[in-house]
């Protein structure tokens, strides 16, 4: 047989701690082609070939792009500054968004035609005292709402749709002011206006487009990316405040990969061993008060990520030029980067800034998952001394007057726009009456608030620390759809599945400038039981474009789940973002498709991280699998045809399947016989298959299991470091990890192809004892310069070497001397092009 039982990586060491991810380290890694230069071994017109492949690819995906959409991924892109290539639109092409013009209301029965809120609502009421299936259709406009929509189980079969275009749903309250020039205490000139009492401005809009805080360092959220914008100088922490221990709570879940015993470096039980959670205590701030971080063996044996997060920042008047501030800007609200760039935090103050120039917090400090003792890079927003720059505004609660400096000349329109609702639209129904059939369409929706403050939890076992908030939110719905709608500067998340959902269909849609995330799921279990079933399911994320997202909160994704299952994303471009564009904070359940989709331009503010990334620290009790037995072994998921960069930041590769990542079929819809034969077999439940993964290869260094790699082309393969695969080897065959039938391009003679480390509990890689190494090998194509490869299995070897052990069946090495970027690419395009 063409494989033997092998698994590859380099070892845990290899990833950067967090003391490496300096300031001066992060601006390096985060420019546009990450390391790539001179030196690194790609060739230069690599960069143009794979973003004008890209740019092609987005029309075989979404063949209806509009001239806008096409706009702005050429400029994503970047192929009019780096690659000379124009921008052409065709004269066909429109901007045009919303719905096609249907028959008037009058000659379709159940419908009901609005124009304004008042209307809006009364349709609503109509339709919930009514039966059967209504339409309410929306006349352009723009409807402001004062309090959130919310729809329950008597509006479904409810179709709320805008035939004619032109619909926005907005949270924002318009407000007329009467601007006067003024000169403030610290001499800068603004425009001044009264504002009614009640009404708290930590958001605004001037002639529809975001306003900044006052802040500093000064930076436009929306376009200027890290560094700018932030206090760089070391600053010193004040420590933080203990709590108090949380109570833990141990759950054996059968199915559940076997615990590997105390000597584990990740803990007594490794990642997915043993469902273990800390209740109260350090965990009492979150929402709910409990965490897989609150109990001592978090990721490492010991408490080295409990929650916990500094108490403030020790004479940070030294970093601020304008300070000591008039009252110590008690309302100011400071934003730190966590070491590592794993996430942003925000907390407001406890009180002024005190005598000796130190910052304490307050309110917040739950955004992310993994506790620390100091603050990274920082800035402080909301304070009136750091009006200084055009588009900056000040509220002054007490004075009750807004303050504002225009960015151009003249005054401020009359008219503006404050943000006062978390969501806009709740479907809210329970699993036992659920809200059905209702579907949204052809509306914009924007006008939201900042939510980054409201109460967070820590969904599941990832770093993410997440709100149960969003513009839309569904709770307890059965077969709804979001369908061609346009979310725009909302300043926290977009659409929000929270618990019980089934059969979701969000389709057509536009996410963009927005403050978290475009997509989020969240379910809910009973300490590692899911077998409620109250969780989001078969959920549908399919054409959409979702870009410039995290301007607030940069642990944000496009697509975004915890305690979730069943859910395919397909045929989406997302790009532009600062963390991974899709992010599994779990597999609970299993059963995800992600495939033919676009994804670049990740990681564009954070490290330690890849284009996808997946987290899998524990196991869930569900009934996925088979539909009827209970059991933390999930349905295996897929990921393939897609067309994948990992580049700015995203060290960890294409898919970076992170602590503890299992059962994945990282793999395309069609296998040879032979490897379908080895998956069924196996049980995998992870494959990568068919990717184009520009600068990554396959991550499985890091405790996970049964994951699959085949038929992918994985160009200038990097995976902290130069690697094809990096991985470990198992303890068995039924969970071994695979590499196989990939193509695999290096860039530099001696590169790795494979780094094999040593999961606990297994034995250690040695070509002495091949039976004793689990993991799929075989059919793979290395191309690298002068055919010079380097296998680490136990000891560094050469390519040649290696094969004459037999362990890797059908593998060869090639001269990548005469391999063009055009051939790479057409590589990468013929796998991702395959048909089903």
């Amino acid at each position: 047989m063409w494989f033997v039982a092998l698994l590859l990586a380099a070892t845990a060491a290899e990833r950067a701690p967090d003391s490496e991810y300096t300031t001066e380290a992060m601006i390096s890694i985060l420019k546009r082609g990450r390391w790539f230069g001179e030196d690194s071994g790609v060739p230069s017109d690599f960069e143009c070939a794979w973003r004008k492949a890209a740019f092609a690819q987005a029309s075989v995906l979404q063949p209806e792009l509009k001239l806008a959409q096409r706009g702005d991924l050429h400029d994503a892109l970047e192929l009019s500054s780096q690659c000379n290539q124009s921008f052409v639109s065709h004269s066909s092409e429109t901007d045009a968004r919303g719905g096609i013009r249907t028959e008037e209301c009058r000659l379709v029965e159940n419908c009901r035609s609005v124009t304004n809120v008042a209307e809006f609502l009364s349709a609503l009421d109509l339709v919930g005292a009514a039966t059967g299936s209504w339409e309410v259709r929306m006349a352009p406009g723009v409807y402001r709402l004062n309090k959130t929509l919310v729809l329950g189980p008597e509006q479904s079969g409810t179709s709320i749709t805008a035939p004619s275009g032109g619909v926005t749903i907005t949270g924002a309250k318009l407000l007329t002011v009467d601007w006067q020039l003024v000169t403030t205490a610290h001499g800068v000139k603004a425009y001044s206006a009264a504002v009614p009492a009640g009404i708290t401005i930590d958001a605004l809009r001037v002639g529809g487009q975001r306003a900044t805080r006052a802040r500093f360092p000064n930076a436009n959220p929306e376009t200027d990316q890290f560094p700018k914008g932030w206090v760089t100088g070391k600053t010193d922490s004040i420590p933080p405040v203990w709590a108090g221990d949380s109570k833990v709570v141990d759950k054996v879940l059968p199915g559940a990969y076997p615990g590997i015993g105390p000597k584990d470096q990740w803990g007594p039980y490794g990642f997915e061993g043993i469902y273990r959670v800390g209740v109260g205590g350090q965990c009492a701030k979150l929402t709910p008060p409990e965490s897989y971080w609150c109990q001592p063996d978090g990721r490492v044996a010991g408490k080295t990520y409990f929650v916990r997060t500094p108490a403030g920042i020790e004479k940070a008047a030294s970093h601020l030029p304008n300070a000591p501030y008039a009252g110590g800007a008690p309302n100011a609200t400071v934003f730190y980067w966590r070491p590592g760039h794993w996430f942003t935090v925000m907390f407001d103050l406890a009180g002024p800034m005190s005598a000796s120039g130190d910052l304490m917090f307050g309110r917040g400090g739950f955004q992310g998952a993994e506790g620390h003792d100091t603050v990274a890079e920082w800035y402080i927003e909301n304070v009136y001394e750091e009006l200084d720059a055009p588009n900056e505004f000040f509220h002054d609660v007490e004075g009750g007057r807004l303050l504002y400096i225009v960015n151009g000349s003249g005054a401020p329109p009359a008219q503006i726009e404050v943000p006062i609702l978390n969501e806009l639209v709740i479907l809210n129904g329970s699993q036992s009456s659920p809200v059905e059939r209702v579907s949204i369409s052809g509306i914009t929706f924007t006008g939201q608030r900042p939510t980054y403050l409201e109460p967070h939890g820590l969904p599941s076992g990832g770093d993410w620390g997440l709100e149960r908030l969003g513009a839309i939110r569904l709770f307890g719905t059965e077969s709804t759809s979001i369908v061609g709608c346009y979310f725009h500067t909302l300043d926290g998340n977009a659409v929000f599945l929270d618990g019980y959902t089934r059969n979701t269909t969000i389709s057509g849609n536009e996410f963009v400038n927005l403050g978290a995330s475009g997509i989020a799921l969240w379910g809910y279990d009973d300490q590692g039981d899911g077998t409620s079933g109250d969780q989001p399911r078969f959920t549908t994320v399919t054409q959409n474009i979702c870009h410039e997202i995290g301007i607030y909160q940069k642990q944000s994704s496009c697509f975004f789940q915890a305690v979730a299952a069943q859910s395919t994303i397909t045929k989406n471009l997302f790009y532009n973002g600062p963390r991974a564009m899709v992010n599994f904070n779990d597999n609970f359940g299993g059963g995800h498709v992600l495939t033919d989709n676009l994804i670049f331009n990740t990681c564009r503010e954070s490290s330690d991280h890849g284009a996808f990334n997946s987290w899998n620290r524990q196991p869930y009790l569900t009934k996925v699998g088979d539909g009827h037995t209970a059991t933390a072994q999930p349905a295996y998921s897929t990921l393939g045809r897609n067309f994948i960069v990992a580049n700015y930041a995203a060290d960890g590769g294409c898919y970076d399947n992170d602590d503890g990542s299992s059962w994945y079929l990282s793999s395309g819809l069609a296998v040879s016989r032979i490897y379908e034969f080895i998956c069924r077999s196996l049980a995998i439940r992870y494959l990568e298959q068919d990717n184009f993964c520009v600068y990554g290869g396959m991550k499985s260094n890091f405790e996970g299991h049964n994951k699959r790699s085949t038929g992918n082309v994985h160009a200038f393969a990097s995976v902290y470091g130069d690697h094809c695969l990096n991985g470990l080897n198992q303890i068995n065959d039924f969970y071994a990890d695979g590499y196989a039938n990939n193509t695999c391009i290096l860039a530099k003679a001696g590169d790795n192809y494979l780094g094999i480390g040593t999961q606990p509990g297994s034995t250690p890689c040695s070509v002495a004892n091949l039976s004793a190494i689990h993991i799929q090998l075989g059919g793979n194509i290395v191309y690298a310069p002068n055919t010079s490869v380097t296998v680490t299995c136990g000891t560094p070897m050469s390519g040649d070497a290696w094969l004459a052990y037999g362990a890797d069946t059908g593998t060869e090495f090639r001269d990548s001397s005469t391999l063009t970027s055009d051939a790479i690419v057409k590589m990468g395009l013929a796998a991702i092009n395959k048909q089903a």
